[in-house]
């Protein structure tokens, strides 16, 4: 046999042997990476009770928000309104989704 031809087949051999022990390892730690996914999905806050956590916790940034702004609630109204909008639907699929 070639001297080229072996190196080839003994980075081959090494390199299945290493695959072999990494889809082994997969194989064994999965199990537990999967119950912890579970465990992560299993259902905590739902929508209802996420909204009202949202509804607070926009309110109590976004009036923080109008009040350091400088111009106070009225100069800030056209820009406080869209955003509240969208800032609560942010914080209601967040928690729900996290919590």
């Amino acid at each position: 046999m070639d001297g080229q031809f072996k190196s080839k087949l003994g980075w081959t051999v090494a390199l299945l042997v290493f695959l072999g022990l990494v889809v082994l390892g997969v194989a064994w730690i999965l199990p537990d990476m999967m119950a912890g996914v579970s465990a992560a999905l299993d259902p905590g806050v739902t929508l209802k009770s996420a909204a009202k956590y949202a509804f607070v916790l926009t309110l109590v940034v976004l009036g923080f928000f109008a009040v350091v702004a400088g111009d106070g609630l009225l100069g800030e109204i056209q820009y406080i309104l869209p955003a509240f909008f969208t800032f609560f639907i942010f914080n209601w699929l967040l928690i729900a989704w996290v919590f």
